[in-house]
């Protein structure tokens, strides 16, 4: 992996190893294939972890769409597996459509209007999408387009497309996924039949216990340090 972290690439790889082995062992039971994705492709790949990955679990082709500055290190991936595209102005078609499309952590990053014409590009380029994107507050910017996941179910259902809560379900309680994984990760799939009323998409909206307990003990000890400064200052001011 180059220069790249080990132990930052080990927190991804295990969270992508873990939600794509779910998804791979739920979709064969669905479809009664013994390979049900033999092309993934990515959508902001970076370097490929999730791609390396899927060819860990078995897929034969992979392809991952991004640009070479969003690289941090040597990507994982072969030369022929990787497109060189900046996604935040350039739209992007599959010339053939993936078994399945992977974009996660980077819709947040666009401002609305992309992000909605990336949806399209995702829509348009695999009936399977496994997707994640940053939720208000998640990051201390603001300025990111952070939507909850409601936002971005609406939009996919405006293209035919429904959420599958069941893989969200196998992968709640896996300590071995990183909780925003757990949190973020949604699979949208092409509806053969749309149904007759809107879903009440409000229900994705949920914060994960891992991240809710960090965030209160981060705040804790933030508050204990801002107490013990205004101890010391109180102190100096009396001598």
């Amino acid at each position: 992996m180059g220069l790249r972290r080990l132990h930052t690439f080990d927190v991804e790889y295990a969270s992508a190893f873990g939600i794509l082995k779910a998804l791979f062992a739920l979709t064969r039971r669905k479809q009664k294939t013994e390979q049900p994705f033999p092309y993934v492709a990515q959508f902001a790949c970076r370097e490929g972890v999730w791609l390396a990955a899927a060819k860990a679990l078995g897929t034969q082709r992979v392809m991952g769409v991004d640009t070479k500055d969003a690289l941090e290190s040597v990507t994982c991936l072969e030369p022929g597996e990787f497109n060189n595209i900046d996604l935040a102005s350039v739209k992007v078609a599959l010339p053939l459509k993936a078994d399945l499309l992977i974009c996660v952590e980077y819709t947040h990053l666009l401002n609305t209007e992309r992000a909605k014409m990336m949806v399209e590009d995702m829509c348009s380029s695999s009936d399977k999408i496994l997707f994640s994107a940053g939720i208000p507050y998640q990051v201390h910017n603001q300025d990111l387009n952070l939507r909850w996941p409601s936002y971005w179910a609406k939009q996919f259902y405006e293209r035919g497309f429904l959420p599958d809560l069941k893989l969200r379900e196998m992968i709640w309680s896996d300590p071995g996924i990183d909780p925003l994984f757990r949190q973020n990760c949604v699979l949208y799939t092409r509806a053969a039949k749309m149904p007759r009323k809107k879903p009440d998409f409000l229900k994705l909206d949920v914060v994960h216990p891992g991240i809710y307990e960090a965030m209160q003990a981060k705040q804790q000890a933030l508050a204990m340090q801002l107490t013990r400064t205004t101890i010391r200052k109180l102190m100096n001011k009396k001598t």
